[in-house]
C-alpha cells in the first residue's frame, strides 16, 4: 500500500467526524455545550495548515484541511447563528 493511499484513508476516517455533529446541530439547532472560541481556534488552525500544505504542494494535506476548514467553518457558523437560542423541547407524547 502506498503511503499516499494510507494518507487518503486517514483523511476519510478523520473528516467524517464533522458529519454527525453538523447533522445534529442543523436538525436541532441546539449548540448548547459547543464552545464558539474552541471551534473558532480549530477553524483558524486548519486554515493555517491549509496554507502550509498548499505551499508544500502536499495533496493529502490540502485535501484533509479543505475538508476540515469546511467542517469546522460550518460548525462555527451554526454556533454563531444559534448560540443565544434556547433549544426546542423534544417531548414525547403518548398516543
Amino acid at each position: 500500500m502506498s503511503i499516499d493511499l494510507l494518507g487518503w484513508v486517514a483523511v476519510l476516517l478523520t473528516q467524517v467526524f464533522y458529519l454527525p455533529n453538523i447533522y445534529r446541530i442543523i436538525r436541532t439547532r441546539d449548540v448548547q455545550g459547543y464552545s464558539l472560541a474552541g471551534w473558532f481556534l480549530l477553524f483558524g488552525g486548519l486554515n493555517c495548515f491549509l496554507v502550509y500544505f498548499i505551499a508544500r504542494g502536499d495533496l493529502v494535506g490540502i485535501g484533509a484541511n479543505i475538508c476540515g476548514v469546511i467542517g469546522s467553518g460550518t460548525t462555527v457558523v451554526c454556533i454563531w447563528l444559534w448560540r443565544a437560542r434556547t433549544p426546542a423541547s423534544h417531548e414525547v407524547t403518548a398516543a
